[in-house]
């Protein structure tokens, strides 16, 4: 086996044993008395261990290389879940979801390993195979939890977490026996290293390649400089950043609370969650495949990005209008979260896109900052709003928060350059998915 199908092994194997996990988090929580509050907090602890920690592991992995930073943090992923699995109190499942945030970070230390295995004509390709491997294992996940219930109705819950626990070693221990110590392509040079810390800290891979000859400084020196203000000289350029936390709060809302509503609307269990949240993987890796690339190079990325909107909203007035109807559900839920999913790329690319060649990097992790802060407000937001409303609130609420992308996308399309006939000239859109930063 090759290096880059042995990492993409080790992560597709590790993002099942995240995936079992998804569909049980909201009946662990009520079984110690919980409820959706609860839920978003423990979501929302997750996503921001996993913004505060990624950088570090990205950081680390440049010191002691990307095998050994890979098998720590599938190994501590590992510890979680097995905490998890032995928790008898909410304190040590919040414990155990902080722990498992923290170790999060394999992710982008996956993409800085197979930035450095592929070349830069290939590594917009390399970052697609990890956005099918993240969708296909967050559609193996959820249907293995739904089999485990099944199969166990009475201890369930812990045994997908030891589940979970056992495919992480296993990551472990397949990347420790059959990884190179130095994942290096032959030809490497010395810009390898700048590409590699950029693409860990910003979560997108590729660095252009007119980045390396263009920047006298680092990315991380121009930050210390600047304070993160260069990339926020322009009302167009904060807007489109704020666009990260609009997605991303209405994403992560959404999915966090996708498995309270259905108990509370449907009396669905952990098997049927399971089965809803498999569904909505199969439609992501599908759209990460097929659909991201050819549909932003006909219609540009923001038309792309306004298209991904007008999805979600159909899904959530699907959800909102006809709750009780399980054919319009099945088709709400793929419907919303595979919209959803569709805006990060494009995003990512109107971002890289609308900074210089010497900064993209930079500009691209402040980005991912701006995603993470979504990522904490979307379920913490939304489990309140469950709470003190009920099941429509959040759904509401995420639905508000695309209508203000589309009026932000509809703004940019009148008063942006104008494509010519229907043929552009852009920097490729990057396929990676934010679902583990939920």
């Amino acid at each position: 086996m090759s290096p880059a199908f042995v990492l993409l092994l080790c992560l597709f194997i590790d993002l099942v044993g995240f995936g079992i996990i998804l569909p049980i988090l909201p009946f662990i929580v009520q079984s110690f008395g919980g409820g959706e509050m609860t839920g978003g907090l423990l979501f929302g602890i997750y996503a921001a261990m996993a913004a505060l920690f990624g950088p570090l592991w990205g950081r680390l992995s440049d010191r002691i290389g990307r095998k050994r930073a890979l098998m720590l943090t599938l190994f501590g992923a590992g510890v979680s879940y097995v905490l998890l699995g032995l928790a008898h109190s909410m304190l040590m499942v919040f414990v155990a979801r902080g722990i498992s945030g923290a170790m999060a970070g394999n992710v982008g230390v996956a993409m800085a390993a197979m930035a450095d295995l592929s070349s830069n004509e290939g590594r917009t390709r390399a970052m697609g195979l990890i956005g099918v491997s993240f969708g296909l294992g967050f559609a193996a996940g959820p249907g293995l939890a739904a089999a485990l219930a099944s199969l166990s109705q009475t201890n369930a819950l812990a045994l997908s977490a030891f589940a979970a626990a056992i495919l992480s070693f296993t990551a472990c221990l397949l990347a420790f026996l059959r990884l190179p110590k130095h994942l290096r392509r032959p030809d490497t040079d010395t810009d390898t290293d700048t590409n590699t810390k950029t693409s860990i800290e910003t979560g997108t891979g590729a660095v252009p390649e007119a980045q390396q000859s263009a920047a006298p400084r680092s990315d991380e020196q121009i930050i210390r400089s600047k304070r993160f203000l260069a990339f926020l000289d322009s009302p167009r350029k904060t807007l489109l950043l704020m666009q990260f936390v609009v997605s991303s709060s209405a994403q992560s809302m959404v999915f966090s609370m996708t498995g309270f509503w259905a108990n509370d609307v449907w009396n669905w269990n952990e098997r049927q969650v399971g089965f809803l949240i498999m569904a909505v993987g199969l439609v992501i890796a599908a759209i990460q495949a097929f659909i991201v690339s050819p549909l932003a190079d006909r219609l540009g990325e923001v038309r792309t990005y306004l298209v991904a909107l007008c999805c979600s909203i159909a899904g959530s007035l699907m959800v909102l209008l006809m709750p009780t109807i399980l054919p319009v559900v099945l088709l709400a839920f793929p419907l919303m979260m595979g919209g959803m999913t569709l805006s990060f790329p494009v995003l990512n690319s109107l971002v890289s896109q609308r900074n210089e060649a010497h900064v993209q990097g930079a500009a691209l992790g402040l980005a991912n900052g701006f995603s993470a802060i979504g990522r904490v407000i979307g379920p913490t937001l939304g489990g309140g709003l469950m709470a003190a409303f009920g099941p429509r609130a959040p759904f509401i609420a995420a639905m508000t928060f695309a209508f203000m992308g589309v009026v932000w996308a509809l703004f940019e399309i009148r008063n942006g350059p104008k494509p010519r006939s229907g043929r552009r000239v852009t920097v490729p859109v990057r396929r990676q998915a934010k679902w583990r930063g939920l």
